[in-house]
């Protein structure tokens, strides 16, 4: 991604004429039936587009305020690609990069933050990629790299003055793979009964056929709470694997936020992860065929209480379910993990914090462990004003069925 950033800025860097206050752009078009349309307003600006092939299009439309810039860099290697750029209020930079056939990229920016800054990166390889970016206020960062066939990602990020950093990368290597990431971070006023928005940071890696992952995360504040930092990562590997990561929230205090790990190598493999009001932690590993798994997480924004869960999956026809609630006025603690070997096996945990009128840190704790082959087992755990409720399960063989109720 840096390979394409750099070319971007070599390439919009390139130009006749260097005088401050200048609209500045470069085209070069080698081939059949080029076409490059390109428009800027208000000096600063900066685009090269280079064309080499047939049937290629690029648009390039700029317009900034003051003496901020906006750089613009296209080149596009082969037959009937499409770019197209929009950029305004200045500080923007964009990069495309597309080597194919039919492959299409458009980028639109809007920074009007003062000096926040919107950087986006595209780089496509192959046929009938597609590559869509949104980008506004400033503060944003966007990398998407894509190899092979009819690939196809969408990001779409959002903040304003008082908002945080938006930051994702995807990179897709095969056919047939989604890949949808949003993010938002947005604050209202400076002063008392203001509140700001947290970052946002997006990873998502998919190799092989029709895997899909979305990934929203939303760190606006509200209600004079400040929003909460989201990370996610999504590794997945095979065919036709999906991964839904949600992330969101507000606290009190500054304190840490959501944290999410998700890889999955095999075939239709699914997770979905939900994760609010921060102190949130995450992780699921599947390996096999039709896997599920499922984790909630809820926090209060108000309290210190903290949720792990994870969740480990090998073989066949695995299902994993996890709902953990920390209470609003304790800290709360509530810890979980699954590991399940085998094949057509379940496990589903529930937990819910202390009662409200304790004080203490009262955790449910809940361990759940299955190796071989139709096993199954339920937990659920409310813990009293008084009582922290404890579960461990070890199960190894066929045919095991184990239900645990504590309140």
């Amino acid at each position: 991604m840096k390979k394409v950033t750099a070319l971007a800025i070599l390439l919009a860097s390139t130009s006749l004429a260097s005088a401050a206050g200048v609209n500045e752009s470069f085209v070069a078009q080698v081939g059949v039936s080029n076409t490059a349309t390109v428009g800027q307003t208000g000096g600063n600006n900066k685009q090269g587009t280079a064309q080499f092939g047939y049937k290629n299009n690029a648009i390039t439309a700029q317009d900034q305020a003051g003496a901020k810039t906006n750089a613009s860099g296209t080149l596009q290697i082969g037959s009937k690609n499409q770019a197209n750029v929009g950029q305004t209020g200045g500080n923007n930079s964009q990069g495309t990069v597309q080597v194919g056939v039919a492959n299409y990229a458009k980028t639109y920016q809007l920074g009007v933050q003062g000096t926040k800054t919107n950087t986006s990166s595209t780089g496509q390889f192959g046929y009938l990629n597609s590559s869509e970016v949104g980008q506004t206020g400033g503060n944003n960062t966007q990398g998407t790299l894509q190899f092979g066939d009819k690939n196809s990602s969408a990001t779409a990020q959002g903040t304003n003055k008082q908002g945080g950093k938006n930051s994702a990368d995807t990179l897709q290597v095969g056919a047939g793979n989604v890949s949808t990431t949003a993010q938002g971070s947005n604050g209202s006023g400076a002063f008392f009964g203001g509140y700001t928005g947290g970052d946002n940071a997006s990873t998502a890696v998919q190799f092989g056929v029709k895997n899909w992952q979305i990934t929203n995360q939303n760190a606006n504040g509200a209600n004079a709470l400040n929003g909460v930092d989201n990370s996610a990562a999504t590794f997945q590997a095979g065919y036709k694997n999906g991964s839904t990561t949600t992330q969101s929230g507000q606290r009190l205090l500054s304190l840490p936020g959501n944290q999410s790990l998700t890889a999955q190598f095999g075939a239709e493999n699914l997770s979905t992860v939900s994760q609010l009001n921060g102190l949130n932690t995450q992780g699921t590993l599947q390996i096999g065929y039709k896997n599920d798994a499922t984790t909630t997480q809820t926090n209060s924004a108000l309290s210190g209480g903290i949720n792990a869960a994870a969740t480990i999956q090998a073989g066949a026809k695995n299902h994993a379910g996890t709902t953990q609630v920390a209470n609003p006025l304790s800290g709360g603690l509530n810890s979980s993990l699954i590991a399940q070997f085998g094949a057509q096996n379940s496990a589903y945990a529930n937990q819910t914090g202390p009662q409200a009128s304790s004080w203490a840190i009262q955790p449910n704790t809940q361990a759940t462990l299955q190796v071989g082959y139709a096993n199954t087992a339920t937990t659920s755990q409310i813990a009293s004003a008084s009582v922290s409720n404890t579960s461990v399960t070890a199960q190894f063989g066929s045919h095991n069925v184990s239900t645990v109720v504590q309140h």
